[in-house]
């Protein structure tokens, strides 16, 4: 092999982790969509030890910074209401940003897009994934880790038919709102632990402490297979 070929190799391989690791936030356990996105500590050296308290000092506070905002009636506790509300405006910015030839209709391959590249088939590692995160969990005894399902992590085709729900082929707006809220509406039953149809401040907290450990877990398995498969 050239080196030429060699290094074209290389840049391929780097930007199918990238893709694969971006998929991964979306297919897998994760809040609404207002409460993604976070930074890694790092774990090196003592000064490195001490950016990593700063940092879940800061991811803490970003948890009540996100509860403050879904609190539109500040009354200290979340209805359903207020947590569907940005689910939904975040369903209608997705799809207007998908829908690229503009006809209020996704086809498989504009819904199987992101911003980065295709959505890469996590179905074909599901099996090693979570069996991963289960090894990881019981290593560190993590109980915030919670163990994926398998099935959580279904190919493109299969996420585009359970949303197309008249199966016509394409999926319209009502179609994605109406996935994006029903995920929310299991999210937030989830998180009512007390089952009386407010999620308080410790609830949201607890789940955020969950979807934080869990999501760091699966981006360390998805490196780790990745590794192993050269």
């Amino acid at each position: 092999m050239t080196n030429m070929q060699s290094n074209t190799n290389n840049r391929m391989a780097k930007a199918t982790k990238i893709t694969l690791l971006a998929a991964v936030i979306s297919a897998t356990f994760v809040l609404p969509q207002a409460m993604a996105g976070d930074q890694q500590a790092s774990e090196q050296g003592a000064n490195n030890q001490e950016n990593a308290r700063g940092d879940r000092e800061n991811r803490r506070h970003r948890g009540f910074k996100i509860f403050k905002r879904l609190d539109t009636n500040e009354n200290g506790v979340l209805s359903l209401d207020e947590m569907t509300a940005p689910t939904a405006a975040k369903a209608d910015k997705i799809f207007t940003h998908k829908d690229k030839d503009e006809n209020g209709l996704l086809s498989l391959e504009e819904f199987s897009h992101n911003r980065r590249g295709e959505v890469i088939d996590l179905s074909e590692i599901a099996n090693e994934i979570v069996q991963c995160v289960a090894d990881l969990k019981d290593e560190t005894g993590n109980e915030n880790i919670v163990v994926p399902d398998m099935a959580q992590f279904t190919s493109p085709v299969e996420k585009f038919a359970a949303i197309d729900t008249n199966e016509d082929g394409a999926i319209d707006l009502a179609e994605l709102q109406a996935h994006t809220l029903e995920k929310a509406d299991i999210i937030f039953n989830t998180m009512d632990t007390d089952e009386n149809g407010e999620v308080n401040k410790d609830e949201f907290k607890a789940k955020w402490k969950m979807h934080k450990a869990t999501k760091r877990a699966i981006h360390q398995c998805v490196n780790e297979i990745l590794d192993d498969e050269g």
